[in-house]
């Protein structure tokens, strides 16, 4: 059976200070919210490490939790560089350093070694980069296994752990757009990988999501720019589209469709896309049935029909 993956996503740009500062809370707030025990276990640690994901030999004792940051540039002549850090207090003083000249991507993992040494059990897999062609732009997201959302026993709490989570973040960045969907390769969102032109393209969709939205979901983040085109928060509860429709502390709204993401389907798809319509980008998705890719709930209609 396939592993699908969810991500949760935040656009970031300037307007809210620098992109660095940007990245830390994102890092700072998922591994207190999401990790706690684990972070404060790992605290004490120096800032070096031998740990390597790329070698070829075990790396830690069987069950053993790591942390682990990695810095990613480009050096002269463009060859890359990683460099990596202990998620510890001493490591994250590193960090914070490093985003004063924003790398091309940093990761964050937290996890235990598989029964072999390897890294494996991941607990937190979290990223931020800026865009390529527009360094007034950051990605920032976070992954989590779809089945832990689903599972009969624990999918709620789970789901209410990174919902609290990507709330807090949210209210303290003032995000662009956000959302929680399936994971797509280079971030897309779904309608983006439904779409044609320049609409598929998420770097050139990044830069214009105070003007439009980027596509809907589970959970859809929209700019206080295009709330106040949708008619605000009120306007939006009215739709019956969403379960929570709640102001961010720094601008924006926070749309959630379904109160459990097991009853996040088309049917619940249909009523988001008609209530944010005004908000996307106009053209008509195409239908996309790739073997082996994680459910798409896009509306095949032109949103400025609607």
């Amino acid at each position: 059976m396939t592993q699908f993956w969810l991500e949760a996503q935040l656009n970031v740009d300037t307007s809210r200070g620098p992109l660095g500062d940007a990245a830390y809370v994102w890092f700072d707030t998922l591994t207190r919210a999401l990790t706690p025990a684990e972070r404060a276990e790992l605290a004490g640690l120096p800032a070096a490490t031998r740990i390597n994901p790329l070698a070829e030999r075990p790396q830690g004792e069987p069950g053993q939790l790591y942390g682990l940051i990695e810095v990613d540039r480009s050096i002269d002549g463009g060859y890359p560089r990683t460099e990596r850090r202990h998620l510890s207090d001493e490591g994250l003083e590193w960090l914070q350093g490093e985003l004063a000249d924003l790398p091309e991507k940093v990761t964050v993992w937290i996890g235990r070694f598989t029964e072999n040494g390897f890294l494996g059990g991941r607990l937190l897999y979290a990223k931020a980069w800026p865009l390529r062609d527009n360094q007034g732009w950051l990605v920032l997201d976070a992954q989590v296994p779809a089945d832990e959302f689903t599972d009969p026993d624990s999918g709620r709490a789970e789901q209410q752990r990174w919902l609290g989570a990507i709330r807090q973040a949210a209210d303290r960045l003032n995000p662009s757009f956000g959302q929680i969907d399936y994971w797509r390769d280079k971030g897309n969102t779904g309608l983006e990988r439904c779409s044609v032109g320049p609409a598929k393209n998420a770097q050139l969709a990044i830069p214009q999501t105070r003007e439009r939205l980027r596509g809907y979901a589970w959970l859809t983040i929209a700019a206080q720019e295009l709330a106040d085109k949708l008619g605000g928060a009120a306007a939006l509860a009215a739709t019956g589209a969403f379960a929570e429709v709640e102001p961010l502390t720094e601008g924006g709204l926070w749309l959630l469709a379904t109160e459990d993401f097991a009853d996040y389907g088309m049917k619940a798809a249909e009523a988001v896309f008609h209530a944010v319509a005004p908000a996307l980008p106009p053209g008509r998705p195409r239908e996309r049935h790739d073997y082996g890719e994680p459910p798409m709930f896009v509306v095949i209609a032109d949103p400025s029909e609607q």
